[in-house]
């Protein structure tokens, strides 16, 4: 009779779960899509093959004109930093290496300072504001494994900025200056002439870039970047003249005497950039054509 009991005992608490669980969910499978997401999302990004994207940059760029002579300190050459745009359309292969090609509104800087007692006039010239990029890009240091997506990046590119080959400005300043006890002073002037180079502009780059994965179409980045300039886009000449009265020139036939000095001021773009990148990845290309290949044979689901 003991015995009985106990059987019945055993039948109940094998039974009880399956009437708790139902029969509906006990017989129910997962749905295709949410079993898909998770194997995709665990396998999936290390076997993107390439992908097309577009990217929005904003930057500040800074560059300084070459002077070669500073008349003693009366002229210099100033740093000018400006706030631009651009945009890209590039190609990535494996999440690691990307070329893209673009455009962006870059022109080139001279900006000469003359200084005097009072404040310094500064007279600044540009070049044409277009500017087109092709760069090569490789991943160095992922900080996402393994979709490789966020990492450091180094790259490497040719800029080519169009010019005009007209003339971009000119300035012309007079004043005079007394020499100990002399009554009559001398006359100073200075005279500047900017033009623009005639033909095209290349600059080379090299950078160094932080991508951070927002999402799996939009990444985020932050870009520091040097520019070498491999030829002038501007050419600002600058003559002083010293011009001294014959009452002032001892032993003087001429009558007066005349001291001329002349510099030039090379714009070529050389200089540095610090900006963001917003990216958006519109054309994605895995390896395998099912990410549940990724191990082994296909699981059978329904």
């Amino acid at each position: 009779m003991m015995k009985r009991y106990f059987l019945y005992v055993l039948l109940g608490c094998a039974v009880l779960p399956v009437y708790g669980q139902g029969i509906t969910d006990y017989y129910r499978l997962p749905e295709r899509n949410q079993q898909y997401d998770r194997l995709l999302a665990r396998y999936g990004g290390p076997y993107i093959k390439s992908r097309w994207y577009a990217s929005l940059e904003g930057f500040i760029r800074t560059d300084r004109a070459k002077l070669d002579n500073s008349f003693d300190g009366l002229i210099q050459s100033d740093l000018v930093g400006k706030a631009s745009w651009g945009g890209v359309v590039g190609w990535m292969y494996r999440e690691r290496w990307a070329v893209e090609a673009g455009y962006a509104r870059m022109p080139i800087h001279t900006q000469v300072s003359v200084i005097n007692a009072s404040y310094p006039l500064v007279f600044r010239y540009s070049s044409k504001q277009n500017a087109f990029v092709m760069r090569g890009k490789r991943l160095l240091v992922s900080t996402s494994k393994p979709w490789l997506r966020s990492g450091f990046w180094l790259s490497g590119g040719m800029w080519v900025v169009p010019n005009s080959g007209q003339r971009e400005g000119r300035f012309s300043l007079m004043g005079y200056r007394y020499d100990g006890r002399r009554e009559t002073p001398d006359t100073l002037r200075l005279a500047s002439e900017t033009h623009a180079n005639a033909s095209m502009t290349a600059l080379a780059e090299l950078g160094a870039e932080y991508n951070i994965r927002l999402s799996n179409a939009i990444d985020l980045g932050f870009s520091v970047r040097k520019f070498w300039g491999l030829s002038n886009a501007l050419t600002t000449d600058v003559t002083y003249t010293v011009n001294t009265p014959r009452a002032q020139v001892e032993n003087s036939v001429a009558g007066s005497r005349t001291s001329v000095q002349k510099a030039q001021l090379l714009g070529d773009g050389s200089g540095m950039s610090y900006g963001f990148t917003l990216r958006y990845t519109y054309a994605t290309r895995r390896q395998l054509s099912n990410a549940l290949e990724v191990r082994g044979k296909t699981p059978h689901i329904r």
